[in-house]
């Protein structure tokens, strides 16, 4: 009975995520421009349920690089997401 827990455990990931790398490569077949890059790609791992370190080495991208694109993406929102304020009468 262990042995087949040891085994689950083992192997249950690695095909939940070979699952979900499928999953991609379908989805980017039926719709490329909805995955033209690793930040989206990587949100639909995530979407699926992958870590997102997990997610970006499917996406063929490695963790840090997700990282700091994320966060470029995030800066550029806010610095560009807000409104002058108008002047006071």
């Amino acid at each position: 009975m262990a042995d087949q827990e040891d085994a689950q455990a083992t192997w249950l990931p690695v095909i939940g995520k070979a699952l979900a790398y499928l999953c991609l490569e379908q989805a980017q077949g039926r719709e490329p421009e909805k995955f033209d890059s690793v930040l989206k790609r990587v949100k639909f791992l995530e979407g699926l349920g992958l870590s997102r370190d997990h997610a970006a080495e499917a996406a063929g991208s490695s963790a840090k690089s997700v990282r700091v694109l994320h966060s470029r993406v995030k800066s550029r929102k806010a610095k560009h997401g807000t409104e002058k304020k108008k002047p006071r009468r």
